[in-house]
C-alpha cells in the first residue's frame, strides 16, 4: 500500500500548472456584468474557479431581466502562484466591491448566489450587510477530512496540481462551464478555513430568506455543513434545501447544471414577487 507522500505525488504540479495561465475561454472565464432592471444579483464562484463555473446561474437570472455581476474572486483568473499569493481579506473586499456596484446601478434588492468558496463570501457579505436572498450552493461550512489533512500538510505541499493537467493541458476536458486552474493552493485552504470559521460565528447576523443546494455526489462538503447553519441561522426567515442526486461538488457545471440554475432562479423570483414570503 502507497504512503501518503508517493499517493499526492501524482498531484504534485509541474512548472506550468504553477506559472502558465490555462487556456480559458474568455467569453465564459471573465467577470460578466449585465445591466437588467433594479433586482441585483452577485453570483460567485468558488476556489481555483471562474465566473465560467457560475455562469449558468448568472445566464438564467439574466433570462429574469435582473441585473448580474458575476465578479472573479481578487488573485484568481491567472496563474495557481497568483491565487497562492491572494488572501482571505481580498477575497472579501472583492465581494463588498461587487455588493457596491449593484447599489450604485440602482438596485433596491440585492441576492447573492455562491459557489463553494462563494457560497461562504456571500454568507459574510449576508452578515455584514442586509440582503434580499441568500443562496448558499455547496458550501463548505465544514470541509471534509482529507482537505482538513491537506490544510494542514499546506507548509509541506503548497500546491496540488491535476494529473489531467500537466503540461498546460486544461482541467476541464470538454465542457466550457468546468474552467479553473490546473490545480490549486493548499494553503488557500487555510483562507477559506478561517472565513467558513468567521461565517459560522455570525450565522446569526443573517436576516434574509436561504436556500441552500447540496450534490449527492460532493466529495468536499462535510454534510454537517447543513446541519451548522441551520442551527446557527436564527434570524433567518426561511431556509430551504435542495439536494441533486447526481451532481459532484461544482453542481453548478455538472450534469445538473440546468436544473441548478433553474433552481436558483425559481428562488429569487418567488421573492421578488412576494418579498415578505416566509417560504419558498
Amino acid at each position: 500500500m502507497p504512503s501518503i507522500f508517493e499517493a499526492l505525488n501524482d498531484y504534485l504540479p509541474d512548472k506550468a500548472v504553477l506559472d502558465q495561465r490555462p487556456p480559458f475561454d474568455d467569453d465564459l472565464s471573465e467577470p460578466l456584468f449585465h445591466k437588467g432592471n433594479e433586482i441585483g444579483c452577485i453570483t460567485l464562484h468558488g476556489i481555483g474557479g471562474t465566473p465560467a463555473n457560475i455562469r449558468v446561474v448568472a445566464d438564467a437570472l439574466i433570462a429574469k431581466g435582473y441585473t448580474v455581476i458575476s465578479p472573479m474572486i481578487p488573485g484568481h483568473g491567472e496563474t495557481v502562484r497568483a491565487q497562492n499569493a491572494s488572501t482571505g481579506a481580498q477575497w472579501l473586499d472583492g465581494i463588498r466591491a461587487a455588493y457596491q456596484r449593484l447599489k450604485d446601478e440602482g438596485c433596491t434588492q440585492v441576492y447573492a448566489l455562491g459557489l463553494s468558496l462563494g457560497g461562504i463570501l456571500c454568507g459574510l457579505l449576508a452578515e455584514e450587510e442586509h440582503l434580499d436572498g441568500l443562496a448558499l450552493i455547496c458550501t463548505p461550512i465544514k470541509m471534509k477530512r482529507y482537505l482538513r489533512i491537506a490544510r494542514a500538510l499546506s507548509l509541506i505541499i503548497p500546491v496540488v496540481g491535476y494529473p489531467e493537467s500537466r503540461g498546460g493541458k486544461p482541467a476541464w476536458g470538454d465542457n466550457p462551464y468546468a474552467q479553473m486552474y490546473g490545480g490549486f493552493s493548499t494553503r488557500k485552504l487555510v483562507d477559506l478555513g478561517r472565513l467558513a470559521r468567521r461565517l459560522t460565528k455570525n450565522l446569526d447576523k443573517i436576516d434574509c430568506p436561504t436556500l441552500l443546494i447540496s450534490a449527492g455526489q460532493d466529495d468536499k462538503v462535510d454534510p454537517k455543513s447543513i446541519e451548522i447553519f441551520c442551527t446557527g441561522a436564527v434570524n433567518a426567515p426561511s431556509v430551504d434545501l435542495s439536494e441533486f442526486d447526481h451532481s459532484p461538488h461544482g453542481c453548478t457545471y455538472g450534469p445538473e447544471r440546468e436544473q441548478v440554475a433553474a433552481r436558483c432562479a425559481e428562488f429569487v423570483s418567488a421573492l421578488v414577487d412576494n418579498p415578505a414570503r416566509a417560504s419558498v
